[in-house]
This record gives structure tokens, C-alpha cells and sequence, in this order.
């Protein structure tokens, strides 16, 4: 599976709209990396301040794929930040949730 078919999972598109990020405009990797960045803009904070407030309402399933949907993007530090232990809870992600979590972890175009 590659970028376009990761950007369409159902999951990545929610946690995209949830954010206010579209997912669907970028291309790849390298410019879903450039593009996040862009949208948190270093001196707002747009996405780190989202990201804060969605992982509080996420269930057991969505939460991994934000935190790997950060990791991807170049935002390590607030994907381990917000995830309170859930990478021990991953086997209560199944199907396009799992899979939008593994390839975005993988970062293959």
C-alpha cells in the first residue's frame, strides 16, 4: 500500500478533518511532513494545540493513528507526549485503523 492509498483510509481522513488538516492534498511523505508543519505554524501552534485537545476525545483505535499520523510528520516528540501508555494497547486496533497506523510508521511511498 502507498501514500494515496494510506491518505484514503477511512481513519486517516477522520483524524486529517478532526484536526482541520486536509491529508487528501498532499502528495507523499516528504509533503505530508512539509505540509503538517506548515499548518501548525512554528509561531501559532495550530496542530499541537488540536492535537492536544483531539487526543482527549479519541477512542482506543483512532488515538495510534494520530500519534503515528504526528510520528510521520516530523512531530515525534508530541506523538509520544500524548500517548499515555497506548502503544501497550494496540491490540484493541483492528482493520484500516491498524493499517493507517503501521504505514504511516513505515513512511513507504
Amino acid at each position: 500500500m502507498n501514500f494515496d492509498a494510506w491518505k484514503r483510509l477511512g481513519p486517516v481522513e477522520d483524524i486529517g478533518d478532526r484536526l482541520g488538516f486536509d491529508v487528501r492534498a498532499c502528495g507523499r511523505w516528504p509533503d505530508f511532513g512539509y505540509r503538517l508543519q506548515t499548518y501548525n505554524d512554528r509561531d501559532v501552534g495550530r496542530l499541537v494545540k488540536r492535537a492536544r485537545q483531539l487526543a482527549r476525545s479519541l477512542s482506543t483505535g483512532e488515538l495510534p493513528v494520530l500519534l503515528a499520523m504526528l510520528h510521520a510528520g516530523d512531530f515525534s516528540w508530541l506523538a509520544d507526549e500524548l500517548s499515555e501508555g497506548i502503544w501497550s494497547k494496540l491490540d484493541r486496533t483492528h482493520g484500516e485503523h491498524a493499517a493507517a497506523v503501521a504505514l504511516a510508521i513505515l513512511r513507504q511511498c
